[in-house]
């Protein structure tokens, strides 16, 4: 599918075009991919068609890009697949209204005719959220929330119930906690060992430690959290929780961070999780992030997303 304007070229991807693309990311955003990060984010996870569309001029090449990351996710009850927007961008010389319309069109388009019901993202400011909410190419869904604290340290009952250990990526019973979550999980990306395994320990740019949760005197596990740290700050990029476990897990991850020196810890997380967090005594605060859903007919409506999507920092493709 392409649509033409003038001198330029609007079309979804096709081989080749990943050095294009890597070009006018380090011209928008100053930092450099390389070829191998680009595959990890486009074509890992097994996916076999590229959800991109790029703008192209006749003389400078690509100039504007909206891509797309395809992921198994469980609405419901039942397992769907959901289109995660990133790396939305267009070169200042060819920023429009046509040329965004177009960009930012075709790639919905696309993915509902493969059955995909959703896309959605994580813009900030620098984004081209704001144009494209006015164009009617998105929604907005709701704000997501940043919780922080300085560690202490929980010398409460807890700390003797349950056990906190390093976690292998490819341990089977991340499976059977994720299987033990779908129930109380309305809406989220599929957290498997597959999952977890592409999104943080194939990362080709950052490293990330996997830390379990299970009762002291038992072997099934009951939590799972995905920590990544930056000089004496931690971020709880990802959780999982079987019910009744978050209160355990996240004492066990301030012992964790409180034992290693570390002075500030932050995550993100939906809105239906506040009450937890702040009887946990994290401070809450706007993460300055949204959610929007894109507006194509047939996706899935605002007030079916709204309150029920589960994401954490790692749903973002920016940490």
């Amino acid at each position: 599918m392409s649509i033409q304007e003038k001198q330029t070229l609007v079309r979804m991807y096709q081989p080749g075009d990943e050095y294009g693309i890597i070009k006018l990311f380090e011209v928008i955003f100053g930092r450099l991919i390389t070829l191998k990060e680009w595959d990890w984010k486009y074509k890992g996870q097994g996916n076999e068609k590229v959800y991109s569309s790029v703008l192209i001029d006749e003389k400078s090449g690509i100039v504007g890009h909206y891509g797309g990351i395809p992921f198994k996710m469980t609405f419901l009850g039942r397992e769907i697949r959901g289109l995660s927007i990133c790396d939305a961008m267009i070169h200042p010389k060819f920023r429009g209204i046509k040329n965004l319309r177009a960009l930012a069109s075709i790639v919905p388009a696309e993915a509902v005719r493969d059955g995909i019901p959703l896309g959605y993202g994580f813009p900030n400011e620098n984004t081209l959220l704001l144009p494209a909410e006015k164009l009617g190419l998105y929604e907005k869904i709701e704000e997501v929330l940043a919780a922080g604290k300085e560690p202490s340290f929980h010398n409460d009952i807890d700390r003797y119930v349950w056990k906190f250990f390093s976690l292998s990526f490819d341990d089977p019973r991340i499976d059977a906690l994720w299987s033990s979550c779908v129930k109380q999980m309305k809406l989220s990306v599929i957290r498997d060992r597959r999952y977890l395994a592409w999104r943080y320990q194939q990362h080709p740019f950052f490293s990330y430690e996997l830390w379990g949760l299970r009762n002291r005197f038992g072997n099934k596990l009951k939590g799972l959290a995905v920590l990544r740290r930056e000089d004496e700050k931690m971020m709880v990029v990802d959780f999982l929780y079987a019910k009744h476990s978050l209160p355990a897990l996240f004492k066990k991850i301030e012992n964790y961070a409180f034992t290693v020196k570390i002075k500030a810890i932050n995550l993100w997380f939906p809105p239906f999780l506040q009450d937890s967090f702040d009887k946990l005594g994290f401070e809450v605060k706007s993460a300055g992030i949204t959610i929007p859903r894109t507006t194509y007919k047939d996706t899935l409506r605002k007030d079916e997303i709204k309150g029920n999507f589960f994401y954490t920092m790692g749903d973002a493709d920016f940490l």
